[in-house]
């Protein structure tokens, strides 16, 4: 058998914890379509000469697979050789399936919170189409609060490796929706601000207002979220 991989079980957790299953897409080929367009926007790091798949494809086959309980990478590929037909309704695919190498290799060199972006903006389609308010009514601005944590006990004076710092999390909260949409770990020589500003570019702001500390009262943070056609208010 395989060796499982490790950022399939973290994709896979993903997917789980957020509640997603067949039934969250099933029949719904607008929301298909808005999935993919997330994940075209996931920057690619491949050189454009020895790309034969775009990276949106692979990330939607990975994500259909998932949800179909594949659990390796030559499941995946399984998944997507039986599906081809009913895959090309959404995706490209300008040289067929890729193989279950061409997957690992571009799965796993992605960063795992931009497929978490996918996944959140899936749970904000099927929100919305359920609870969309009619053209008459009014509502205010949805607020989305950027807010730094320490996890208290993960400090360690004395490693074998020297002292170790608290774990610092940058998180990214949905205050309408109640869920958090964002969340990156900070490095140990490293601050919020870049993480912030790395978590927000990622995000579709518009109609929302961003809340933050002082620590993110920066131009460059400012300029992401206006990029993201959103409002900024510092408290």
């Amino acid at each position: 058998m395989a060796k499982k991989s490790t950022k399939l079980e973290a994709m896979r957790d993903i997917l789980q914890r957020e509640g997603i299953t067949p039934d969250s897409i099933k029949n719904n080929d607008g929301l298909i379509r808005e999935l993919k367009k997330n994940a075209d926007a996931i920057p690619d790091y491949r050189h454009p000469s020895y790309t034969r798949c775009p990276l949106g494809d692979v990330v939607m086959i990975a994500f259909f697979a998932l949800l179909g309980n594949a659990n390796e990478w030559g499941e995946i590929e399984s998944f997507a050789r039986r599906k081809e037909k009913w895959l090309r309704k959404y995706l490209e695919l300008p040289n067929g399936v890729p193989t279950d190498d061409t997957i690992r290799i571009v799965i796993g060199n992605i960063d795992t919170g931009h497929f978490f972006q996918v996944v959140v903006q899936l749970l904000f389609n099927t929100v919305d189409g359920v609870s969309s308010l009619s053209e008459t009514e009014t509502h205010e601005r949805a607020i989305v609060a950027v807010d730094g944590k320490e996890s208290r006990g993960s400090k360690r004076n004395e490693t074998s490796t020297g002292a170790v710092r608290a774990l610092q999390t940058l998180n990214v909260y949905a205050c309408d929706y109640g869920i958090c949409i964002g969340q990156k770990f900070i490095e140990e020589k490293t601050n919020e601000i870049p993480a912030a500003q790395e978590l927000l570019s990622l995000m579709d702001l518009k109609g929302s207002i961003v809340t933050a500390d002082a620590m993110n009262c920066q131009k460059d943070t400012a300029a992401t979220i206006v990029g993201g056609k959103g409002a900024m208010f510092l408290h």
